[in-house]
Formats: structure tokens, C-alpha cells, sequence
């Protein structure tokens, strides 16, 4: 095997927060948002940003375009948005109608001509869909999606349509210049393809934009056409719960919390698994993967967040074998709750 896919040395946070008698100093606490730089080739992590407040959690965080803010979405139903150049809180947007339900998902908007910059879009548990103007803390719009939980959205890339999903297993497609639903995809029936559970990710295919994915707690990954308004095919296995589905050169990665706890890479065309991806040695069963993408940059590269046993958090980032042999952890980089 190449050098490149062998594991690497393993680098843990809580190293930063020992002292030289071995000690460990500060223990993680609900809503501190850390992010890093990968330095070297070794994919050695090195903290740079640091942001807590233990008075709330964090549910999804997002970068923008130009990397320059940070949208991060909290049980307390509000979007705080954060300035990576001085490391402060811009703005701290509510984002709940009932200010107590989570904020479950957040997209930027790609800039695009005649529509307004930086703007932010997210969906909280009420059922609210929000859109702020990040740089001045602006509210836009406000939809409402009556008896739903929403828990999943995505934005197309051309920022044209986006859609919704969640709790009662439908997928709503939604103009976004007119802020309508344009068409709803309804949950699985006798002669229908859908889902039964809870949807807990959507994602819009860069390559193919009239194409979205859509997978759940039912264990069924169905790809919808938008042009046909109907299901043009379905993957059976992949249980996600978060949003744990991206797509790049013709494979799907998700991140199952059934299977082993495994990440799987699937093959687009064919409709079949590639390979599953071992997550843990140890603790594989107590395990939980809530996120995972590709990297934007290296699309040989994985990165997947877990919650384990004894509320351990840990983020791998992952090699990908091109040729089929088994994928190996680079990078190891944990956490705990008190």
C-alpha cells in the first residue's frame, strides 16, 4: 500500500489541554466551536480558532464562500455568526419563531447577480425557514412549514430552488427568487417510492443540478429527478442520522449509524456499494457519525464528525484508496463532555 493511505499519528485535543504533570486542564463544554489548520502533508491539526459559551449547544456549522464567516446553529433555535478574521461574534440571529426549538441545518447562498450577498439561510424544529443578510444581521424572510420538524435542507448551487425535510418524510422543493414550493415529493405509499422516517439530509448534485439525494432513519437513500418530478432510482442501506451525505465524482459517501457505524461510499451509477469504510477499532458499536463530506479541496480526502460512548466527539480525517483497498484513518482528532 502506498505510504499516503497508512494511518498516521493519532492526535487528540485533549493533549492541548494537559499540563506538563499530565493532568488534564479544561474539559470540553456544550457549544465551544474549535477549527484548525492541516499543516503539513502528515495532516498534523493545529488549533487556530477558539469560540465557547457553555449556555448552548451547537447543531451544524457552516462555512462561507470566502471563508470569512461562520454560521453556527444552536439548540437555543438562534444562528450566531462568527468573524474568523478577529475571532469575535458578529451577529447572534434568532432564529426559532418559539425561541427554544434547534436550528438543525444552515447553507449559505452562493453570491449570484441580482440577488442580495452573504446571505444565510437556516431551518429550526418549529418548522421555521429563515434567510439573514450575515454582514448586517438583517432578517430577510420567514416561511413557515405547519405541522413539520424540519431537520434537513440544501441549496442548489446556482441558488435557484432548495429544499426541506423531516419528520413527516416529505421533501418540499422551493423556489427561492418567490419563496414557493414548486413541488413535493410525498412519503413512500404502496406503489411509491419515499421514506418512511424521519429525512435527516438532502443534497443537491453539483454535476447533475436537477438531481437530489435524500436518506434518512428508514434506511433507504432515494435519488429524485426535479425535471420529471418523480423518484428515479433508490439505494437500500444507508441509516443517517444528521447531515451525513455528500456526493463527488460519481460516488456517494454517507455516514450509517447502523451498519457498524460505518461509513459507506456508493456508486452512483450503478446503484451499489463500493466499500464500507471501518470507523472505529474499538468502540465501533457505540458509536454514532452525524456529519461527513468530502474535502472540497482534496477530493482523496474524507472528513466525518462521530458522537461515542461516554460522549466522546470525535472528527477523523480519512484517505481515500482510489484502488479498493481498505481506507485508513490519517488523522484522529477527539474530544469529550463533562
Amino acid at each position: 500500500m502506498d505510504n499516503k493511505y497508512k494511518q498516521q499519528e493519532i492526535h487528540s485535543f485533549l493533549d492541548q489541554n494537559k499540563k506538563k504533570g499530565g493532568k488534564k486542564n479544561d474539559q470540553y463544554c456544550y457549544g465551544q466551536l474549535k477549527f484548525g489548520d492541516v499543516q503539513n502533508k502528515i495532516r498534523k491539526i493545529s488549533l487556530k480558532t477558539f469560540f465557547g459559551n457553555p449556555e448552548f449547544e451547537i447543531f451544524c456549522i457552516r462555512f462561507d464562500f470566502e471563508d470569512q464567516l461562520i454560521a453556527a446553529g444552536c439548540s437555543d433555535g438562534t444562528v450566531k455568526i462568527f468573524n474568523i478574521a478577529t475571532g469575535k461574534l458578529a451577529f447572534n440571529l434568532q432564529g426559532s419563531s418559539e425561541g427554544s426549538t434547534p436550528t438543525t441545518s444552515i447553507r449559505w447562498r452562493n453570491d449570484c447577480a441580482n440577488k442580495v450577498k452573504s446571505v444565510v439561510i437556516n431551518v429550526n424544529s418549529d418548522g421555521s425557514i429563515m434567510f439573514w443578510q450575515a454582514q448586517t444581521g438583517k432578517q430577510l424572510h420567514r416561511l413557515i412549514e405547519k405541522n413539520n420538524q424540519i431537520l434537513c435542507m440544501d441549496l442548489r448551487y446556482d441558488g435557484e430552488v432548495f429544499a426541506t425535510s423531516g419528520k413527516d418524510c416529505k421533501i418540499r422543493i422551493y423556489d427561492d427568487e418567490k419563496k414557493e414550493i414548486i413541488h413535493t415529493f410525498d412519503s413512500a405509499d404502496y406503489n411509491q417510492i419515499g421514506h418512511l422516517n424521519r429525512v435527516f439530509a438532502l443534497k443537491f448534485l453539483e454535476e447533475f443540478p436537477t438531481t437530489l439525494l435524500s436518506c434518512g432513519w428508514d434506511g433507504n437513500l432515494v435519488i429524485w429527478d426535479l425535471r420529471d418530478k418523480r423518484s428515479v432510482g433508490s439505494i437500500l442501506g444507508p441509516h443517517v442520522s444528521g447531515d451525513s451525505i455528500d456526493f463527488r465524482n460519481g460516488q456517494i459517501l454517507t455516514g450509517s449509524y447502523r451498519t457498524n457505524n460505518q461509513l459507506q461510499l456508493w456508486d452512483f451509477g450503478k446503484r451499489s456499494l463500493i466499500k464500507n469504510i471501518k470507523w472505529d477499532d474499538k468502540d465501533s458499536d457505540n458509536s454514532y457519525i452525524y456529519s461527513c463530506q468530502f474535502s472540497k479541496i482534496n477530493g482523496d480526502t474524507i472528513l466525518a464528525g462521530s458522537c461515542g460512548k461516554q460522549e466522546e466527539y470525535i472528527v477523523l480525517i480519512m484517505g481515500i484508496n482510489q484502488t479498493n483497498l481498505p481506507l485508513e484513518v490519517e488523522k484522529e482528532w477527539s474530544t469529550f463532555v463533562n
